[in-house]
């Protein structure tokens, strides 16, 4: 069975390297197309069974599986070039959220893969993949996309456009904004001591890892972790009591922005 990859964007990128680093996850060739073909020369000395071109034709003859991962407004005008070199048993899947683009011959598979699913060796498996299915889509099709994704992701499988869009926001959007969080706060903690913000980010990257890992592993639920940090009237509290007041905001006006 031959893939194809249409776009080399971060998504493109993290989702070729996932596949190479998992053996090709049993391919008998990996297709990578892009239409700056410097920006994928380098991946043709990789393996032989890696195939580059700036021609996504070549990838719709040669490829039963197709993964388009282009913005969300440019994926009709990659797909409809493809449609008279397809087969009703070509399979395409898209990494585009926000589309109500229907492809009847075989159906679409929408996967949102996410950064923190970014190749390393060291944890091969981790982030969310959320994948939705069209009624298209059949059975042997669906269990092909959840398969390849769960080579190094954990998925999440949704029904409902709604569903999608809530889960990509969890997964997909999360690490900008968790980024972003602790950015600004080793930021104003540093103008308070004689450490460095990249000290500081590090102390809260590495907090914020054993926290999740804590709570991923249900050792401690949200509630049983709180109570065992915070006493009353010390300092967690007190940050505790101004999260609570504008926290809640602040994530519903994040939220109705989003949708």
């Amino acid at each position: 069975m031959n893939l194809g990859i249409i776009g080399y964007g971060n998504i493109g990128e993290l989702l070729s390297q996932n596949i190479i680093s998992h053996d090709f996850c049993n391919l008998n060739k990996l297709y990578i197309a892009n239409r700056t073909l410097s920006k994928i020369n380098h991946l043709k000395d990789i393996d032989p069974r890696i195939s580059i071109t700036d021609d996504n034709i070549e990838v719709a003859k040669n490829c039963e599986k197709i993964i388009i991962s282009v913005k969300t407004p440019d994926l009709a005008n990659v797909l409809d070039p493809l449609k008279p070199h397809i087969t009703k048993n070509t399979q395409i899947i898209h990494t585009c959220a926000g589309t109500d683009l229907e492809f009847k011959d075989c159906g679409l598979s929408c996967v949102i893969p996410t950064i923190s699913s970014t190749y390393d060796e060291d944890n091969p498996k981790k982030g969310v993949s959320i994948i939705m299915h069209d009624e298209n889509v059949s059975g042997e099709n669906r269990e092909f996309v959840e398969k390849l994704f769960s080579k190094f992701s954990q998925i999440k499988v949704v029904d409902s456009p709604m569903d999608l869009e809530i889960a990509t926001i969890a997964a997909s959007c999360m690490p900008a904004f968790i980024a972003l969080s602790l950015d600004l706060f080793a930021g104003e903690l540093e103008e308070k001591c004689n450490l460095s913000k990249e000290e500081t980010f590090k102390i809260l990257a590495e907090t914020l890892n054993s926290t999740a890992y804590i709570l991923k592993e249900d050792i401690y639920s949200p509630d049983e972790l709180i109570n065992k940090v915070a006493t009353k009237n010390g300092i967690t509290q007190k940050g505790l009591d101004v999260l609570d007041k504008d926290l809640p905001d602040i994530y519903k006006r994040l939220i109705s922005k989003l949708l």
